[in-house]
């Protein structure tokens, strides 16, 4: 008689968190990307809704689980340490002189941090590959519409690029690391080596701008922790909080510097210096900074002049003073270093990730503006879901036996042993 097989009972609940959480991953790894080419607020849109179907699903699955893992995130040393910058700022709304727009800032800030805790809290233990894998499809298709829309206008002789296919690239290319590591981590070189050469010729249609800089320090990163992971993840930590916490000593360093070259490189001397000048007058506000938001304004009312930086290092200096810089610089030493222990090509994938971010705000590319911070956080979020999507074991592997077949088989009841 043939045994029956005992099918699971069917669970609603279940099946309906699945649902949201493939639908929740598809609007951050799918949707996202190509929204990104054709609206400017499609971040801002779509990484809340997406965090919002992951938060319902781990509700409806586990509900104490979430609330453990949301805990245990805000309760770690850099949760803390991100939560008392974020606390720094919203403090700064006092001294600020212009406390509206300084406040629509600290809100934002203080929306990306909440959604990317309870983005995290509510990933599942174990990601399924099927909604891993719209990770490179989207990043991918993402890159080929925008190839296609650059080869369109410069067909048409068109030289300016509607601003939102300028933020689209800029999403597609830091989204393409979480795409390029899970790839890796699967084993399909040939899907990563694909994806590469498109998002690396999207990148140099950006040299102007920065962006294929900052991918050429990713990749750089990508190849140095490929080859050694716990050394190379130090090293670059060390650098981009280095970075950020000495800052101000930047433009006495780089001003002699510019200064050898025959038109002393133009705008950046005259960045460096307003840089410089602002260190010297104003030494007390290097504790406390000016506020939220002063650096933007400053410059639109003419209390900075308009060659002042518009790179992340200034104007964290400026706006949040020495303990905003020293708590990011935390931050920033505590994300790499937790990206470079993720197991196998993520590590890569994750410092990589972090240094053009990084190098992308240092070169004054988005800096704290909503659709970067929404971008920054759909990312962290990949990562996540990626590392819980690796295999948790190995497969064993059959012992070789030098003894015969018949010597291993178990004797008949009441037989003699062999």
């Amino acid at each position: 008689m043939s045994r029956r097989h005992v099918h699971a009972p069917l669970d609603p609940a279940a099946d309906a968190a699945l649902l949201l959480r493939r639908i929740a991953f598809g609007t951050l790894a799918l949707v996202l990307p190509l929204a990104s080419l054709v609206s400017r607020r499609a971040a801002v849109v779509l990484v809340p809704i997406g965090v919002v179907l992951l938060i319902i699903a781990a509700l409806i699955e586990d509900p104490g689980g979430f609330g453990t893992m949301l805990k245990r995130s805000v309760l770690s040393l850099p949760g803390m340490i991100l939560i008392g910058l974020v606390a720094w700022s919203v403090l700064s709304l006092v001294w600020s002189p212009y406390t509206t727009s300084a406040a629509d800032k600290a809100g934002n800030l203080v929306l990306a941090v909440l959604l990317g805790f309870c983005g995290h809290a509510a990933l599942p233990e174990r990601m399924r590959a099927s909604n891993l894998n719209l990770a490179p499809l989207g990043t991918g298709v993402a890159a080929t519409f925008a190839l296609a829309l650059i080869v369109i206008a410069a067909l048409r002789h068109t030289d300016a690029e509607p601003g939102s296919v300028e933020r689209g690239i800029s999403v597609i290319l830091i989204m393409a690391w979480p795409a390029l590591a899970w790839l890796l981590s699967r084993e399909r070189g040939l899907s990563a080596l694909g994806l590469a050469l498109v998002v690396g010729l999207l990148a140099l249609t950006r040299f102007e701008d920065g962006e294929a800089a900052a991918m050429i320090c990713g990749a750089v990163a990508f190849g140095a922790v490929s080859a050694n992971r716990e050394k190379s993840a130090a090293i670059v930590a060390a650098i981009l909080a280095g970075l950020m916490l000495l800052a101000p000593i930047l433009p006495f360093l780089l001003i002699p510097i510019l200064s050898r070259f025959p038109d002393g490189a133009g705008a950046a001397a005259q960045s460096l210096s307003v840089w410089a000048d602002v260190v010297s007058s104003a030494p007390v506000q290097l504790i406390t900074g000016h506020g939220l938001d002063t650096v933007l304004r400053g410059r639109l009312i003419g209390a900075l002049p308009q060659s002042a930086p518009t790179t992340l290092l200034f104007e964290t200096w400026y706006e949040l003073g020495l303990v905003g810089a020293a708590a990011a610089a935390t931050c920033l030493y505590f994300a790499v270093r937790a990206a470079g222990r993720m197991p196998g090509a993520l590590a890569a994938g994750g410092v990589a990730a972090f240094t053009t971010a990084f190098a992308l705000s240092a070169f004054g590319f988005a800096t704290l503006q909503p659709w970067w911070l929404m971008t920054l956080t759909a990312v962290v979020l990949m990562f996540g879901a990626i590392a819980r999507g690796q295999y948790r074991t190995d497969r064993p592997v059959a012992p070789l036996l030098d003894k015969p077949a018949a010597a291993t088989t178990r004797p008949k009841a009441g037989g003699p042993a062999p």
